[in-house]
């Protein structure tokens, strides 16, 4: 069963969010290890079990469910993990990292790739890449609740 939405910034939302929850799952995973598979799994799936449910109930309190897990899951891996650890990093500033051994040049993870080099270039640039997905994420997730609300204020329209 197709759920269709009255506003065109549903699909771009969970689909960049869920690709942003995507890559972090990855990211982490790399770090620290299969422990992490299952709860990465229930936050990637997460906003799309609640945009079906909200699809099909139209329950404005599921819609504020979603956004406000898409904005916990942005501040949380997109700023405070992929921006002021990766990204700082990425362009020669103090990283801020709540990981132990995080400050380091090349960080130790559970698993790895063909060479330390290969391993430490994929989770870091995972690292930047929550954040600017989580970007388009957050933008989207705006647009949508932007649209959603001037549909349910049609006298808004006229002021804007």
């Amino acid at each position: 069963m197709k759920i269709q939405f009255e506003n065109k910034y549903v699909r771009p939302s969970l689909i960049s969010i869920t690709l942003m929850m995507f890559i972090t799952s990855i990211h982490h995973i790399f770090r620290l290890g299969y422990g992490l598979l299952i709860p990465t799994v229930l936050l990637t799936a997460l906003p799309y079990a609640l945009m079906r449910w909200y699809g099909s109930s139209r329950n404005t309190t599921i819609l504020k469910a979603y956004s406000l897990f898409s904005t916990l899951m942005f501040l949380w891996f997109g700023v405070i993990d992929g921006f002021l650890d990766h990204v700082f990093k990425a362009i020669g500033l103090q990283n801020t990292t709540f990981l132990p051994g995080g400050e380091a040049e090349v960080v130790q993870t559970a698993l790895a790739l063909w060479s330390p080099a290969a391993g430490n270039i994929f989770y870091e640039s995972t690292g930047v890449l929550t954040f600017v997905v989580g970007v388009f994420a957050m933008g989207y997730l705006i647009k949508m609740i932007r649209t959603k609300h001037l549909a349910d204020n049609p006298r808004q329209l006229a002021v804007t």
